[in-house]
């Protein structure tokens, strides 16, 4: 069994976060173990290991190329974060409730 680093750890739940997947469908597909996924998250909450960055900046953006249509559909628009990490990208039909742990994921890094 491999061991994990903190920042592995830091990482691992940050992932978990942005992937809409939950802790137990995480866990099994990378074949973590649930009960030490929880302890270690619970651990790096209460020593404030996670650090909160800025709020990110959002925009919703619309394809350049107009088509025939009047108004570019929903699932043509999409969402985009800059982030100190990258430009995350996700189309603006994505569920409110995964777009919030994503922002939250996000501030962890």
């Amino acid at each position: 069994m491999a061991t994990r680093s903190h920042q592995d750890w830091a990482a691992l739940i940050q992932q978990q976060s942005a992937s809409g997947l939950t802790i137990s469908n995480f866990c099994r597909v990378h074949k973590l173990s649930l009960s030490g996924f929880y302890a270690r998250k619970a651990d790096m909450a209460k020593t404030g290991t996670q650090q909160i960055a800025p709020f990110v900046k959002a925009t919703v953006t619309s394809p350049t190329a107009m088509t025939t249509q009047a108004q570019p559909s929903a699932s043509a628009q999409a969402i985009h974060f800059q982030h100190h990490t990258g430009l995350w990208t996700f189309p603006s039909t994505l569920p409110p409730r995964y777009l919030l742990e994503i922002i939250k994921g996000l501030q962890a890094c």
